[in-house]
């Protein structure tokens, strides 16, 4: 996991050269370009990111996740936005679609913890990583905006 705010790029530097490229790549455009919500790829085969206004929820609301082939990169736009999160994988799966979409699910999860982030503010969550995105800032649901870039882990 990585948390790092996209206006200080000299703490990128512990990223790997091809996801620091494929995120200024995103902030570019979305800087130069006036885009709708939705799928865009990206210069690279394997990678792509989701614009999206979305709402968070309470945590009860929220189940965990994880990916095994893509890495997410949440980047907030607008609004404020609380993950779950683990360093440690999930003690088992409770709705495994990893082999179609690349997304599981399970609340069995070990020493969950939390960070908020902010406009500007993003974390990199990678394979295998349990996460819980749309977490609701201090129990009180709002809009967000973001964007989620995807990666596949064989082109970093």
């Amino acid at each position: 996991m990585f948390i790092g705010n996209i206006a200080q790029p000299s703490f990128h530097n512990a990223l790997s050269p091809t996801l620091v490229k494929l995120i200024q790549q995103v902030t570019t455009r979305l800087a130069n370009e006036s885009l709708a919500n939705g799928k865009y790829e990206l210069a690279d085969d394997n990678a792509f990111f989701m614009l999206v206004d979305d709402q968070t929820h309470l945590i009860k609301e929220r189940t965990p996740e994880c990916h095994q082939q893509y890495l997410d990169v949440q980047l907030l736009l607008e609004g404020e936005e609380t993950f779950g999160y683990s360093t440690e994988t999930f003690i088992a799966l409770e709705q495994d679609f990893l082999a179609e979409k690349d997304l599981a699910f399970s609340n069995q999860l070990k020493n969950e913890r939390f960070i908020t982030l902010g406009a500007g503010d993003f974390v990199v969550f990678y394979p295998g990583q349990p996460h819980r995105p749309l977490v609701a800032v201090r129990d009180t649901p709002a809009p967000i905006r973001k964007v989620i870039i995807k990666v596949h882990k064989d082109i970093l």
